[in-house]
C-alpha cells in the first residue's frame, strides 16, 4: 500500500473513533435554583422543576440546602418551569430553568 492510502486509511479510522465516542458521550443537563426569602437563602424548601409535555409531564423536586440552592440534573435538555412548594402547595415562580447539554444553569427566586 502507497503513503496516501495508509494515511487516509487512519485518517478515516479516526473520523469514525471521534464520531462513536463524542456521540455515546453522557453530558449531563444541571441546574441550580436558589432560592431567597427577604433577600435571605431558604434552606429546607422543595422546588419543583415542571413541564407538560405531549408525552405527559416532566417533573424533578429537590430541596433547598442550607444556602438555599436545590440542585438538578437530568440527561436530557429541557425547558422546566420553576415552582416553590409554600404550605403544601406548588406555586409557580414566573422562572424557567434551561438544562443545557453539558452545562449548569444558575436561577434565583426571590419569594
Amino acid at each position: 500500500m502507497s503513503r496516501f492510502a495508509v494515511a487516509g486509511f487512519l485518517l478515516v479510522v479516526l473520523m469514525i473513533t471521534t464520531v462513536a465516542t463524542s456521540c455515546n458521550k453522557n453530558k449531563e443537563c444541571k441546574a441550580n435554583v436558589k432560592v431567597l426569602v427577604g433577600g435571605n437563602p431558604a434552606g429546607g424548601v422543595n422546588v419543583r422543576l415542571h413541564a407538560d409535555t405531549q408525552n405527559g409531564q416532566v417533573e424533578l423536586i429537590s430541596s433547598t440546602d442550607a444556602s438555599g440552592t436545590a440542585a438538578f440534573e437530568t440527561q436530557l435538555p429541557m425547558i422546566l418551569d420553576i415552582e416553590v412548594q409554600i404550605n403544601s402547595v406548588y406555586v409557580p415562580t414566573g422562572k424557567v430553568a434551561r438544562l443545557e447539554e453539558g452545562k449548569t444553569t444558575d436561577v434565583t427566586v426571590e419569594l
